[in-house]
């Protein structure tokens, strides 16, 4: 079952459909963010929430002109945005991922997960791997 399919207004085609047929084939998954406003990850780079410098490096960051719609989403293994203590739970999230990547593979959505990066583990982040550089 996928929650908040709401917040994936604003978001690439290929990473809503990808979710809405994990949530359709049995997975449950909350999204916890789709696109952003620059002003938003402004705000975030102004409290030390985004650790990112430009604001439109984020690929949930959206701008009409440039990138009209996010190219990456956030989503957690669970029916409901995570308590403190499920963020803490990396095999959750590492099935997830793998989950995601398989069907992703079988849909033909050529995707890059946080979980797979070397220097920062963002183990909720899926974007379209063409967006990851």
């Amino acid at each position: 079952m996928l929650y908040r399919a709401d917040l994936l207004a604003n978001v690439h085609p290929d990473l809503v459909r990808l979710l809405q047929d994990a949530g359709n084939g049995g997975m449950t998954l909350t999204v916890i963010q789709g696109s952003r406003t620059v002003e938003e990850e402004e705000t975030d780079m102004a409290h030390g929430t985004s650790s990112l410098h430009n604001p439109m490096d984020s690929k949930h960051v959206i701008d009409p002109l440039v990138r009209p719609l996010a190219l990456a989403v956030d989503v957690a293994p669970f029916d409901h945005p995570p308590t403190q203590d499920e963020w803490k739970d990396i095999p959750a999230f590492q099935r997830q991922g793998s989950n995601l990547k398989a069907l992703a593979d079988t849909l033909g959505i050529a995707i890059a997960w946080g979980g797979d990066w070397h220097s920062f583990k963002d183990w909720d982040h899926f974007e379209l791997a063409a967006a990851h550089g």
